[in-house]
């Protein structure tokens, strides 16, 4: 079948009467040759009568092909004007056949003409056609062209310059250069471009284009832009198109490269870039610059902080937060050592009272920041600040308050005997809060979690909606080690050294497992069990080992050891701070599982503490407390022994005045100073009489049926007043209630769309706002946070504007929306002045 035929044949589909002329005569054999079923071939030669005569009575239904070759004539003298105006007319050049085949009016001839090379492709002509849709002007046409030459989801100008970015940066770009300039698309494509975004440029092109986008999109360099303020909004857009990430951030980074910008940022004030997250050299220079601040104590901290919440959600956050993260513990840290420089303990109660208080931050900030210092790497830009930190912390912090310290308990001349004492857990905080009372209990024994650690694991239940947390402390019994700490933990009236440091419960090993399960089994007085938490944790919740589990005993405790392993061998000591940071997360993971398997009490605790200081220590930091006698047990912070002669580094006690039913002594060295002994580690230390040591977590936590806490609300101020004037509209969120007990953080996101028909689709018409809501501030004023967004829109006037809010699902790239409300777009005139 010819092309002709095929057309005609298709064409019959929908009209009964067709109407070929053929001036030159050149189609006269095809014409002959057609073949066409049920179609009634007749050629026009001054027979126009009898022609009517058989279409509209002699076969009024049938089907006519109008052979008539010649041309054609003057409305005044066509006889079949009539015809011709009620029916189709044919047409055999090629342009006409093309809209034939599209079935699109002969009045777009002029329109086809230029882009004939488009429609030689099969390919291109049946996605075209999949595209096009009834009513579609000339212009929407051109555009759907373009979109199908570029490849392209959407025939959107936005859409179009995205794809054609990807094809930039995967170097496809020049041959669709010459597909747009061959099937005549190149100049309809800029004018869009110029049309959006006034684009002008006498060596236009894809990349010239995105140099002018980059430019205004970044304060230091957008005067040298020409391209107008949509193009801020289009950069807002693809910093929020997940699927744009990776080509986004190769273009920014060849443009930064060849638009030269850290040699532009480098003599600028850093308020000048401080806010801008186009290029990924400016969150290095803001990094170095902070770095400088916090080093040479240069800045308000509040100043500081304020920065550092500016860079939270920014694009390369996400390489860069742990250097942030890193900032913001260095910078508290030494903002608290500032803070706390005077140090006054009255007495045990005092110091406990501060140090889990205030104190203990200092602890926090730099664990964390050996956390984040490590994440990046140890990076060379870090390294003079972590030293600086480091030495505030090991030089100052630590050896000031170990004296302080220390002080108060040479003036007692005996360790710690009150109501918090570790040897009283079982009685104070087990039996009397939970087993009189008839509630099943799981007990939680983390070796070496100390206190800051379980503070942070505090604040992190009580921003889980299922359950509450309150925090406590106990003190450990001395030495600080992990088989004194779990034996004090466990119902006995007496405890005693055994062989080396091994402790006995009533004569009975409290080693192992099975040693502490079976003093749980005598003496606590209800059915108890011992497990270690791995083995809980590789329980199915239902499974019937679990039920057992549950269902027998009205008393678990769990027992799991990270930090204190890692940290007590030297070959993997400085590993200490992932540790704690697993650990945290482990614990949390382990609550949960418990409450799936239906437990509703738990207490998380500690056998002891621990200092760690993350860099080699110096030789002041040893001493050699010439120790002589019969040794059973030494370590870097005690000794345990008999007829024990030292010097004054370090106190002795009887265990007897430690509460230990034993003839034996205990040293323990002054401060924070480390006994030296081959072969053992010496960052992370523990057994002393420091308060890092010594001052360990209680955590009750209780699993509630219906949600404790929530998410802030975020509303917006003056929503009465929503009609949108101009292209630069200030909104004002406003976060209802302060981060706190009841309330934590959100993450949101928030943008203008228009919303019509079902409200399935919006269009974005604003940059996009990212922001972290975590005010704790009590004064409302205090939680409002303004944004000025810019809109970019080719709509004047509309009811169907919307603000919307959104938040991320939880471990997904979903965004759920929170609210939305409605504005009146009424722009009367296109805002030429937007940049003023």
């Amino acid at each position: 079948m010819s092309k002709i035929e095929e057309s005609l044949a298709n064409l019959f589909q929908k009209h009964r009467i067709i109407l070929w002329y053929d001036e030159e005569q050149s189609f006269g054999e095809e014409y002959a040759s057609l073949t066409l079923p049920g179609v009634e071939k007749i050629t026009v030669e001054n027979n126009e009568f009898a022609v009517k005569h058989a279409l509209y009575v002699k076969n009024a239904g049938g089907k006519f092909l109008l052979y008539l070759p010649h041309p054609h004539p003057e409305n005044e003298e066509n006889w079949l004007l009539d015809v011709e105006l009620a029916n189709y007319l044919f047409h055999t050049d090629r342009e006409a056949m093309t809209l034939q085949e599209l079935e699109l009016p002969i009045t777009f001839r002029s329109w086809i003409r230029p882009h004939m090379e488009f429609f030689r492709s099969r390919e291109r002509v049946q996605k075209f056609n999949l595209l096009k849709s009834p009513g579609d002007t000339e212009q929407q046409l051109t555009v759907k062209m373009i979109q199908i030459a570029l490849g392209a989801s959407s025939s959107g100008i936005e859409e179009l310059i995205t794809r054609y970015a990807q094809l930039f940066i995967e170097e496809k770009s020049d041959d669709v250069d010459r597909e747009l300039t061959r099937f005549g698309l190149e100049e309809s494509f800029w004018n869009e471009v110029e049309l959006n975004y006034g684009y002008k440029s006498a060596a236009r092109g894809i990349y010239d284009f995105l140099l002018e986008l980059f430019q205004k999109g970044f304060k230091p360099l957008a005067h040298k832009s020409g391209v107008n303020r949509n193009a801020e909004v289009l950069l807002s857009r693809w910093k929020d198109l997940r699927s744009f990430e990776d080509d986004f951030r190769k273009i920014s980074r060849k443009i930064e490269e060849d638009l030269m910008v850290p040699d532009a940022i480098s003599s600028l004030p850093m308020e000048d870039y401080q806010q801008e997250d186009l290029f990924e050299c400016v969150d290095q220079q803001v990094i170095r610059e902070l770095v400088a601040l916090i080093i040479n104590d240069s800045q308000n901290p509040e100043k500081i902080e304020q920065i550092l919440k500016s860079r939270e959600n920014t694009f390369w956050s996400d390489r860069y937060g742990a250097f942030y993260k890193a900032l913001e513990n260095a910078l508290r840290l030494t903002d608290a050592v500032n803070r706390y420089k005077e140090i006054s303990i009255d007495d045990y109660t005092d110091g406990f009272r501060k140090y889990t208080s205030q104190w203990y931050l200092v602890d926090q900030y730099y664990r964390l920041l050996i956390q984040y210092y490590r994440e990046v790497n140890q990076n060379a830009v870090l390294s003079g600040l972590f030293t600086r930190v480091h030495k505030i912390y090991s030089n100052t912090w630590l050896p000031k308050l170990g004296h302080k310290w220390q002080e108060v308990i040479e003036k007692n001349s005996s360790w710690y005997d009150g109501s918090q004492r570790q040897s009283r857990f079982f009685e104070r905080d087990v039996k009397s809060r939970y087993l009189e009372k008839s509630n099943r209990l799981f007990v939680i024994i983390s070796d070496g979690l100390r206190y800051e650690c379980g503070k942070e694991l505090h604040d992190l239940f009580n921003e889980e909606a299922r359950y509450t947390s309150s925090l406590e402390y106990q003190v450990t019994s001395l030495p600080s080690y992990t088989q004194l700490g779990m034996a004090a933990m466990l119902p006995h009236r007496e405890l005693s050294l055994g062989e080396g440091e091994s402790i006995l419960a009533d004569g009975m090993s409290t080693l192992g497992l099975q040693g502490r399960q079976k003093i749980l089994q005598l003496n606590a007085g209800v059915s108890a069990a011992a497990i270690n938490a791995e083995d809980l944790m590789g329980m199915s919740s239902k499974s019937a080992e679990a039920q057992q589990l549950i269902q027998e005993h009205d008393l678990i405790y769990v027992y799991h050891n990270r930090i204190d392993k890692l940290g007590d061998d030297k070959t993997t000591e400085e590993k200490v701070i992932e540790a704690s940071r697993d650990e945290i997360g482990f614990l949390v993971e382990l609550v949960k599982k418990i409450g799936n398997m239906n437990g509703t009490h738990m207490i998380i605790t500690s056998d002891h503490g621990f200092i760690y200081q993350h860099e080699d220590l110096a030789e002041s930091d040893f001493t050699d407390a010439q120790i002589e006698g019969t040794i059973h047990r030494d370590s870097r912070r005690y000794v345990i022994g008999e007829n024990l002669t030292h010097n004054q580094n370090v106190m002795k006690f009887n265990a007897r005045e430690l509460n230990i039913h034993s003839d034996r002594e205990i040293l323990l060295p002054k401060g924070i100073i480390r006994l030296r002994k081959q072969g053992s580690g010496s960052r992370y230390v523990h057994g002393g009489m420091s308060l890092q040591e010594t001052v360990v977590p209680l955590l009750f936590i209780a699993r509630k049926r219906t949600d404790t806490v929530s998410k802030v609300e975020i509303d917006i101020i003056n929503k009465t007043s929503n009609r949108i004037t101009t292209n630069i509209h200030t909104v004002k969120f406003y976060q209802k209630d302060p981060v706190g007990k009841k309330y934590t953080a959100r993450t949101i996101k928030s943008y203008f769309a228009v919303i019509e028909g079902d409200g399935q689709e919006r269009k974005v018409i604003s940059d996009v706002f990212n922001y972290t809501f975590d005010l704790t501030s009590e004064r409302s004023e205090e939680r409002e946070v303004q944004k000025r967004f810019t809109l970019s829109t080719n709509i004047r006037n509309s009811d169907h504007v919307y603000l919307i809010i959104e938040e991320r699902v939880e471990k997904s790239n979903q965004w759920n929306t929170l609210s939305k409300f409605n504005y009146r777009l009424s722009l009367a005139m296109k805002n030429d002045f937007d940049d003023f």
